[in-house]
């Protein structure tokens, strides 16, 4: 049987939300129907993430993208369609929607999957990308949304009616990953104390994560829990428009939170650090279907977040975790002193945490979702994996 040849493509190849899923996603498909391979148009020079998608057999190529509207890349995008004999095409967010379809329905005869991650991504489309993609919408085989409110989102905004849509939730790993090292060894590396109380998040260093808001919440935290700590997972990327790890470090050193404001970079294990969590917070101004948020109830974590889209789809308010305003810096403090001092509370979300990642995030879903989609486009039959 002849294999059906997938490309998936990014704008950018760093560690981020919409990357993981893909690495997630393409790293499990069904390598009896598929080959595999990525397309991006910037690198961030994370080689360990990189090398991961090598590792399984994934094949990569960048492609520059120069400006706005680059039809150079267009063309590039093309060619490496065609000299690959690329079947079906899923491009993530809608910069890559609108250089894929070029190449997939101008150049090529080509099938083209457009994958969104935010609700907030679709509302601040401009005008004139709107009707370009209500316009193109009627020629891309499939629309998916990571989420109910993404799939609503985008057919509200291009007014879509007869094309194909669906949505495939996010999926995490519900039998996570094996843990190399112990909680004491853990907490040795970060000098923590074993009495302490740990308060983790894992988001890049951008100004959407909003940092600084769950940090002056903590200020005051800490002044009624002193034996508590924050991890900060993740990094900064400096010509990153977004970047914000500057702020955070000034902010701490400000504020004399050092040693107890810790940030751990880029991290590999991020299954250990959850292991030593009492609590898990992500303060985003914004959000798609926060994956991080899904691996921390995976691993059995109360989980406290902004009150916006994609957090809010994750949490229920009271069952699993707390929601709070933006800005809120009492109620964020309030809501993490609830959980951090009464065990059975937190033993009580950390169980709802668990079941709804079971019931609705699992992985093994997510990605017999995505094989039964792309066989089904080739007319193959469903994948019994």
């Amino acid at each position: 049987m002849e294999k059906i040849n997938i490309l998936f493509v990014i704008p950018q190849l760093e560690k981020g939300g919409s990357e993981t899923l893909v690495y997630d996603v393409a790293s499990r498909m069904d390598k009896n129907y598929f080959n595999i391979s990525l397309c991006y148009f910037n690198y961030y020079g994370n080689e360990k993430f990189r090398k991961a998608f090598q590792d399984e057999g994934i094949s990569l190529y960048e492609v520059n993208r120069n400006s706005a509207v680059d039809f150079t890349t267009m063309r590039m995008l093309a060619k490496l369609i065609r000299k690959n004999n690329i079947h079906i095409v899923n491009a993530h967010h809608f910069v890559s929607m609108v250089y894929s379809f070029y190449a997939c329905k101008i150049a090529n005869s080509c099938k083209l999957v457009y994958t969104e991650h935010s609700s907030w991504e679709v509302d601040q489309i401009p005008f004139k990308w709107k009707v370009l993609g209500q316009r193109l919408f009627r020629h891309l085989d499939c629309v998916m949304g990571i989420s109910d409110d993404v799939t609503k989102s985008l057919c509200a905004k291009y007014n879509i009616k007869d094309v194909n849509t669906l949505t495939i939730r996010n999926g995490v790993d519900l039998n996570g990953k094996k843990l190399f090292r112990s909680k004491k060894e853990i907490k040795d590396e970060f000098d923590v104390a074993d009495t302490a109380k740990i308060i983790v998040t894992v988001a890049n260093f951008r100004k959407v994560k909003n940092h600084l808001f769950l940090l002056q919440s903590y200020r005051e935290l800490v002044r009624e829990l002193d034996n508590t700590i924050i991890l900060l997972i993740g990094q900064g990327i400096v010509h990153d428009p977004e970047y914000s790890e500057g702020e955070v470090r000034a902010f701490i050193d400000e504020n004399k939170l050092n040693g107890k404001v810790i940030l751990t970079g880029y991290r590999n294990d991020v299954w250990d650090l959850l292991s030593i969590a009492d609590v898990f917070c992500l303060t985003s101004f914004k959000e798609g279907l926060p994956i991080s948020m899904l691996e921390a109830m995976s691993s059995g974590l109360p989980i406290v977040g902004t009150n916006v889209h994609g957090i809010r789809d994750v949490i229920v308010h009271g069952k699993n975790g707390y929601l709070v305003e933006l800005g809120d810096t009492v109620g964020l403090k309030d809501s993490l002193h609830k959980i951090l001092v009464n065990d059975q509370l937190k033993s009580n979300f950390a169980a709802e945490s668990r079941r709804m990642a079971s019931e609705l995030y699992s992985m093994e879903q997510c990605v017999k979702s995505y094989n039964n989609l792309f066989l089904s486009m080739m007319k193959y039959k469903e994948s019994k994996s």
